[in-house]
C-alpha cells in the first residue's frame, strides 16, 4: 500500500473552494419558519393523520396557546411575537 501525502507547502495554501451564492434561501436552516409553512408542509400532514387529526383540528389548538403564551408574556416580548 502507498500513501502519497502533499507537500508541506501544498498543505495549508489549497485555494478557497467557491461558494455559490445563486441558491435561494432555505429558512428552514436560517431561521425558523412560519407556522402557515409548517403546516402546509406534507410530511405534517402525514403526521396529523397518523395520529388521526387535520388541520382543522389544530389550528384552533395552536390559536388558544398563542393567546395563553400572549397573555403570560410581558408587553414587549407579545408585540414582538
Amino acid at each position: 500500500m502507498t500513501i502519497t501525502t502533499l507537500p508541506s507547502s501544498a498543505r495549508y495554501h489549497a485555494a478557497p473552494a467557491a461558494v455559490s451564492t445563486r441558491r435561494t434561501q432555505d429558512l428552514w436552516r436560517s431561521g425558523e419558519p412560519a407556522l402557515a409553512e409548517l403546516m402546509a408542509d406534507p410530511i405534517v400532514h402525514l403526521l396529523m393523520a397518523r395520529d388521526g387529526l387535520t388541520a382543522a383540528d389544530v389550528w384552533p389548538l395552536l390559536a388558544q396557546a398563542g393567546r395563553d403564551l400572549a397573555r403570560r408574556l410581558c408587553p414587549l416580548t407579545a408585540a414582538a411575537a
